[in-house]
């Protein structure tokens, strides 16, 4: 079982040696954000290193990789179209995959010439929340697009051999089911080279904030799918989820269904693997990367 334990947040197991390290994430469009998607109203993008000019890219990338930091998440905030901002960044991001950094990004929706730019710049993997609801796209993400769009780019970016993370946000609209299966369906068809499964957290100062996470109960459900459609394909418990007790039997159900990976998961969790005599094996990365694992 892969640990992802990057210092995205802060996160510390002694007892098995473990310390979140690496793998910073960059915002491109600093703390502002335009789109102001109703489970997120862009405080998330507070947690990250904030940049708004190429320049500031490439300066504090260089710093990071003098640091011995060897990987990059790329992010930012969307505009009223689901995109985030990159292109004037490409150049910038191409420079410094020329001084060995891995580079992952959240793209937003994608067109040609978005995925174009993506396959010029050398990305390494392509991340994509993957909303197929139509309620919520409307009354949480703010947008005014259908589906396909979402199916659309994921397919856009297969034809120029990107290498795709797409993304479910289990109970994103207000704890609710949200169309998980749905999604799951349609990646079957598509077959990503990873899947990455979070859950609905409220945070202070969004629209959402006294909702609840859907239901552990719910939870499983869609992972006990997911697993059983998507039989071939990595699958990693992301790093958005609740971190309560009732909700550390996530991570025991993810262990259970054979996940390829956990984010960051719980003292509990490690001692529950051991018990059991799996093997724990700790990467410093983004857990998008199994998609480059699933070459």
């Amino acid at each position: 079982m892969k640990v992802f334990a990057t210092s995205h947040m802060h996160y510390e197991i002694p007892e098995f040696g473990i310390y979140g390290k690496d793998f910073p994430v960059i915002s491109i469009t600093g703390t502002y954000c335009s789109l102001k998607c109703k489970h997120c109203y862009g405080k998330l993008l507070e947690r990250m290193i904030p940049v708004t000019t190429p320049k500031d890219l490439i300066i504090i990338g260089r710093r990071l990789k003098s640091k011995g930091v060897n990987g990059l998440l790329i992010s930012g905030s969307c505009d009223n179209l689901g995109r985030v901002p990159f292109e004037s960044f490409v150049s910038t991001i191409r420079e410094l995959k020329g001084i060995g950094m891995k580079i992952f990004i959240h793209t937003g929706l994608i067109d040609e010439e978005r995925a174009k730019l993506l396959k010029e710049a050398n990305i390494d993997v392509v991340l994509l929340d993957v909303v197929l609801d139509q309620k919520s796209i409307y009354e949480v993400l703010n947008l005014k697009i259908s589906t396909s769009a979402f199916i659309n780019s994921l397919r856009i970016m297969q034809r120029y051999d990107l290498r795709i993370a797409p993304h479910i946000v289990i109970g994103l609209n207000k704890g609710l089911p949200s169309g998980e299966f749905k999604t799951i369906d349609e990646l079957v068809n598509i077959e990503p080279d990873t899947l990455i499964l979070v859950i609905f957290t409220p945070y202070m100062g969004t629209p959402f904030e006294k909702y609840q996470p859907p239901k552990p109960s719910y939870v499983i459900k869609v992972l006990e799918y997911a697993r059983k459609r998507l039989r071939e394909i990595p699958i990693s418990l992301g790093c958005m989820r609740p971190r309560s007790a009732e909700y550390k039997i996530i991570e025991k159900k993810a262990v259970e269904l054979k996940f390829d990976g956990i984010a960051f998961p719980s003292l509990e969790t490690l001692e529950y693997m051991n018990m059991y005599g799996i093997d724990i094996e700790v990467i410093h990365s983004c857990c998008a990367i199994l998609a480059l694992m699933n070459k």
